[in-house]
């Protein structure tokens, strides 16, 4: 189970106010899409599920139960960034593994946890290569395949693919629908792209900028298909 749940949650950063007063559910196993334009919040949501960007106010909730003073690394969640965050000096396998060392996983263990995702996202190939030497598309498996490795609850991911050609962010979309359904877990995904967001979603949390909402409502793919224009 992977249910998160807002709670009049509010987020501030000194006088300005960019969530006020937040009640909302993504549910379990979905892939949730929030989409909207640049600065209405969709990344300072992300951030708070993570725990790097706490609520000022409010409660955020997995499962049932409250994740608000539980730290990063203990939220059973794992988060994909635009930009990768991959190590340079490191191999594709260190780079997977480095989460597994830190915590104190069995080396046989650890083994086993990198062939599977390797074999999952296509780079068993690419494991002794360094970063620099790969595609932009086979970086950001490497950025999954670190996620991944932990088995998370939640996967978070902050647009992911903006940095990719037109081409190869098509392929990687449907990647990504094909890994959801291997996982079913809980996928949560930003993107400002509303093409996107209707590709891969089950479920599109619109955002915009007002005085007194992040977001403009909660659709279904079905009925986004009705709502025109969605921004």
């Amino acid at each position: 189970m992977a249910r998160i749940e807002f709670r009049s949650v509010c987020k501030s950063f000194g006088e300005t106010k960019v969530i006020e007063d937040l009640d909302l559910v993504i549910e379990d196993g979905k892939f949730t899409v929030l989409v909207g334009a640049s600065g209405c919040g969709k990344t300072t949501l992300l951030r708070m599920i993570a725990g790097i960007g706490p609520a000022t106010s409010g409660e955020i909730l997995l499962d049932g139960k409250s994740i608000c003073n539980v730290p990063p690394g203990k939220r059973d969640i794992a988060m994909v960034f635009q930009n990768y965050a991959l190590y340079p000096t490191m191999t594709v396998r260190d780079n997977i593994e480095f989460g597994l060392k830190n915590n104190k996983v069995p080396k046989d263990e650890r083994d086993k946890l990198i062939a599977e995702v390797s074999e999952i996202v296509g780079l068993s190939a690419y494991l002794d290569r360094k970063p620099s030497t790969l595609s932009g598309g086979q970086r950001q498996r490497v950025a999954l395949a670190r996620a991944m490795v932990k088995k998370p609850k939640v996967f978070l991911m902050d647009e992911p693919l903006s940095n990719l050609d037109a081409k190869l962010r098509a392929a990687m979309r449907i990647e990504l629908i094909e890994l959801h359904k291997k996982l079913q877990t809980t996928f949560v995904y930003v993107t400002h792209d509303q093409v996107e967001a209707m590709a891969m979603a089950d479920t599109i949390i619109l955002m915009e900028k007002m005085e007194k909402t992040p977001f403009r409502g909660i659709f279904s793919f079905e009925e986004v298909m009705l709502h025109t224009p969605i921004l």
